[in-house]
């Protein structure tokens, strides 16, 4: 049975949609990924710098659009792997019943690159991606 993991950050065009697309690139077939925002806007393509970013590492993140966060989606997965304290203070607010599943990717909240430079964004893809490659090793086991 494939294992899922939900990607969540703030407006899902920066960083989750990050972690959903270099996630699938990096798991095996038993794991699919998939990312949401906590705002209450949805159908937005991922920033242009994301996509550039991912693009260096030979990643497609042209075809994403933004989802809000509700309780099908988190009802589905198997993981939510959130960006930030904020949005597991979010989601044990708004969605207790789930919050066995929701963990933060990295002790130190994932900085937000939204409206930064290209370098930022790169930052933030190459952390991502080390904390993925630890993420794996974890729920590969």
């Amino acid at each position: 049975m494939v294992k899922k993991v939900l990607f969540v950050c703030t407006g899902n065009i920066c960083r989750s949609p990050m972690a959903e697309a270099i996630f699938n690139f990096k798991a095996s077939d038993d794991f699919q990924a998939i990312s949401a925002g906590v705002l209450e806007d949805d159908g937005y393509k991922a920033s242009n710098h994301a996509i550039t970013v991912l693009k260096s590492k030979n990643i497609d993140l042209s075809n994403h659009r933004s989802q809000i966060v509700d309780n099908n989606l988190l009802k589905s997965v198997d993981y939510v792997c959130c960006m930030g304290d904020i949005h597991i203070t979010f989601l044990k607010k708004n969605y207790p019943k789930y919050k066995d599943k929701y963990f933060k990717l990295s002790d130190e909240d994932i900085f937000d690159p939204f409206r930064y430079d290209i370098d930022i964004y790169e930052e933030v893809a190459n952390e991502i991606e080390n904390k993925i490659d630890e993420l794996l090793e974890k729920i590969s086991i």
